[in-house]
């Protein structure tokens, strides 16, 4: 591809060459026209001297008279065609030269039918070739003609000459006009070089930014300046409008990406433009993988077939979708197929719901569980009660047991009834009972009771902290979660049980752990104890008046707390709990 200056010196020199090819053939028309010309001047003048001549005789005296001024050859024919006079033949034929010779050369009949005539020929005679004119003249009422003859090696010369002239003069003005119009283009075009030399590094995509455009040597009000200015003020917006582009397309990523639904969009041929995270997520995809591939990749084949039917009928499409990933876990979705507009592809949405179809399946599990629970004491009251009522008879210490069963069964249901009502109480924990509490001295406090109960009981309190470990909390719901830990520490323990108390601050949390050296919890059991209504030995859970609630009370009560709760065990060891809450810092729950 040729530069505009490069395509500027190609033209001049096909325009050269061009030149080159005309000069010859006009040099030569343009010493033709000057040679005929001069001829007919010359004739005009001689034809003035002879015609006022009274015959004949007295013209060719005439003509004799200017013989010093005549041309090399110059010949008169009359009306008839004859040769009246002839410089050169005469003198050539002598005796052989007859007036009554008949002229028939073509520059002659030119002349008695227009008036002038010209032709180069060979003569034969004078052993040349010659340049003849010929012009008619009236002479008495009566047509002649003058026909003058020109070595034509004269014209040639003279046209050669021409062409050398011609070609050195116009190829000196040629180079000058060139060089001239070289150093023009040059000085014009140089400031639209710099504009080009300014343009090119963000065009290649070296600069991010198109940069500004400086022109050394123009000033700002020629047209150079104004296009620079023009352009710089273009490039201004344009980099504006870009840089807004660029801000509003990542504040929509960001949002996009913030969402914790899954976004995918498609272009009009199902190649994936876009995927934030959750949808990557979801499909189990990385984004280098997915981007710029069909849909079908995915294999989900009802997400496409709602895709390509949204676009086809024009309106959004929603579908439940359940996707099974590793090891069989179940990923239940909403997904929405929206048709972007100018039928350039679709957008698909995919809301996760797996938390509410277990927390819809947690809900059956509760009620089902709870009324398990509560229907086993009340089976139990109501057997009894009917022997009692049936056999009024009933020896006083069969009755005596038999309510006491009763009594035990109605604790019983008192208490899963009690740990049902607390966990509905501490899903909203009223800002008011939220206070700063000194987890050693409720620490103190839940041991002293327990020792009522459990007087056998070991309970070792060890503050490795000098600091105040104080935290925010509902005293109650806080006390309540520690009194079930070390209650259940000592139940699952033999006696006399053992438990260790060990409070720490760890950066910007409080640390207590609560270990004990009892029974201990299978390792299949340990994800699951903190499940409401879960048990790991149902008997002994039953034997100790246990609902089944207590560890899914405390793990609801340190969450709502903004700590974590977590467990160690070995059987035969022991268990260890560990607990970590914001150290005094305020919450709202």
């Amino acid at each position: 591809m040729f530069s505009f200056r490069q395509k500027i010196f190609i033209s001049y020199i096909a325009v050269f060459l061009v030149f080159i090819a005309l000069i010859f053939p006009f040099a030569t028309y343009m010493v033709r026209k000057i040679a005929t010309k001069a001829m007919e001047d010359r004739a005009k003048e001689l034809i003035a001297k002879i015609e006022s001549a009274p015959n004949d005789d007295a013209l060719i005296r005439r003509l004799k008279e200017q013989k010093h001024l005549l041309f090399f050859r110059i010949s008169v024919i009359n009306n008839e065609s004859k040769i009246i006079y002839d410089t050169h033949t005469k003198r050539l034929l002598g005796p052989r030269f007859s007036q009554e010779y008949v002229v028939d050369h073509p520059e002659v009949i030119q002349a008695f039918k227009n008036g002038v005539g010209y032709n180069e020929d060979y003569s034969e005679l004078l052993e040349q070739k010659f340049s003849f004119f010929a012009k008619s003249f009236d002479f008495h009422g009566k047509t002649y003609v003058m026909r003058t003859a020109f070595p034509y090696k004269y014209v040639a010369e003279l046209t050669h000459d021409c062409e050398i002239s011609f070609l050195g003069l116009a190829t000196l003005i040629l180079l000058l006009f060139s060089v001239m119009t070289w150093f023009v283009i040059i000085h014009l075009t140089s400031p639209i070089q710099q504009i080009i030399n300014a343009v090119t590094p963000y065009q290649e995509g070296k600069e991010a930014t198109i940069p500004e455009i400086k022109l050394k040597a123009s000033n700002n009000s020629d047209e150079f300046g104004k296009l620079a200015m023009t352009l710089n003020s273009m490039s201004s917006k344009i980099q504006k409008h870009i840089d807004t582009i660029i801000t509003e397309r990542n504040e929509k990523s960001a949002i996009l990406e913030s969402l914790v639904e899954g976004v995918i969009a498609i272009d009009e041929n199902s190649i994936i433009t876009y995927a934030n995270d959750m949808a990557l997520k979801l499909l189990g995809f990385d984004r280098p993988t997915l981007l710029g591939q069909n849909f079908s990749i995915t294999n989900q084949p009802t997400c496409y077939a709602l895709l390509m039917s949204c676009q086809r009928e024009k309106k959004p499409l929603t579908n439940p979708l359940t996707i099974t990933g590793k090891n069989n876990l179940k990923t239940f979705l909403d997904i929405l197929a929206a048709p972007k507009g100018q039928n350039s592809g679709a957008i698909l949405v995919m809301q996760d719901q797996t938390s509410h179809y277990k927390l819809l399946e947690m809900r059956k599990d509760f009620i089902a569980n709870a009324s398990h629970e509560l229907k086993t004491p009340i089976t139990i009251i109501r057997g009894f009660a009917e022997a009692l009522h049936d056999n009024p008879d009933l020896p006083l210490e069969t009755r005596s047991e038999v309510t006491g069963k009763i009594v035990k069964s109605c604790k019983r249901m008192t208490t899963l009834i009690k740990d049902l009502l607390t966990l509905s109480d501490i899903e909203n924990i009223p800002q008011y009972k939220l206070m700063e509490c000194d987890i050693y001295d409720m620490l103190q406090m839940c041991s002293d009771n327990l020792h009522d109960g459990f007087p056998d009981a070991q309970i070792t309190i060890h503050k490795n902290s000098e600091e105040e470990l104080d935290v925010i909390a509902d005293p109650s719901l806080m006390e309540l979660a520690l009194m079930n830990l070390i209650e259940n520490g000592i139940k699952y323990s033999t006696p006399p049980a053992q438990i260790v108390i060990n409070l720490d601050k760890v950066y910007d949390n409080v640390q207590i752990t609560i270990a004990d050296k009892g029974i201990g919890i299978p390792a299949a059991d340990l994800e699951h104890i903190f499940e409401r209504f879960y048990t790991v030995d149902k008997a002994h859970s039953q034997k100790m008046g246990g609902s089944g609630l207590g560890l899914s009370i405390v793990q609801t009560i340190i969450h709502k707390h903004f700590g974590q709760i977590s467990v160690e065990s070995e059987v035969g060891k022991g268990t260890t709990f560990t607990i970590l809450l914001p150290y005094s810092t305020e919450l709202t729950c």
